[in-house]
């Protein structure tokens, strides 16, 4: 049996994408991996990290937007070329990041996915129909599964990198990953079949490449999500 990538007994008391992030970062620091290294696979981060991939992913997905890591096609995540120090530096940046409240996270959220969804209609290419066909048919594959979330998430993220605003899909990309952690966790969800017909009528707006359509759709989509928030929000105060 290969020896644990890294000691994973210590207290977890961050959010599971963050503590992903700082066993990276220990792991960097400590030598094991090294800038330009290939990062293992997320199965076996997975289990020598005692998290499920989906968090794997959130984390690389972080990391990714803040230039620490890159993935290469066919050759997976790689740590960007810099030195030690700025390395480090972006890490812990990330880990504190402020927490805002989640109604704030989830506001946030609509108000970027309604334009990022209206923007994608507008601008999509014949390439980016291909990519948000693909994750649409894998959340309908997987939808019954555990790794619905994580089919989810990329059927969205595929919306925001076919805006074709960078910047807006980077917020984006902050924001979504601690949401659907948060949501899936405490909330009765809506049906998967009734998600997957709401992905299913985005990417009809999409095609069709009217904005508005698209931009109504994700709107009525993050309703419940937007409900739910409030409803926190009103039994704490």
């Amino acid at each position: 049996m290969s020896e644990p990538l890294i000691n994973t007994t210590d207290q977890i008391t961050d959010r599971p994408s963050d503590v992903v992030i700082s066993k990276i970062k220990e792991l960097i620091n400590s030598g094991v991996l090294k800038p330009g290294d290939k990062l293992p696979a997320e199965r076996k981060m997975a289990q020598e990290f005692g998290f499920g991939r989906t968090q794997i992913r959130d984390a690389l997905h972080k990391l990714e937007f803040y230039g620490i890591v890159k993935t290469l096609p066919q050759s997976g995540s790689v740590i960007n070329g810099l030195d030690i120090n700025t390395l480090d530096g972006l890490i812990s940046d990330v880990l504190n990041l402020q927490s805002y409240d989640f109604f704030s996270l989830v506001e946030t959220r609509v108000l970027l996915e309604v334009n990022a969804i209206r923007l994608c209609a507008e601008r999509r290419t014949p390439e980016d129909i291909v990519k948000l066909e693909k994750t649409h048919a894998n959340y309908v594959k997987y939808y019954d599964t555990p790794d619905r979330v994580s089919h989810d998430f990329a059927f969205h993220r595929a919306i925001a990198e076919a805006s074709h605003n960078p910047v807006l899909k980077a917020m984006l990309m902050i924001v979504i990953p601690d949401i659907m952690t948060i949501y899936q966790r405490d909330r009765i969800c809506a049906t998967n079949v009734a998600i997957s017909k709401e992905h299913e009528n985005m990417l009809i707006a999409i095609k069709e490449q009217n904005g508005e359509k698209a931009a109504q759709v994700m709107s009525e989509h993050l309703q419940g999500v937007l409900d739910f928030a409030k409803s926190k929000l009103e039994k704490q105060d």
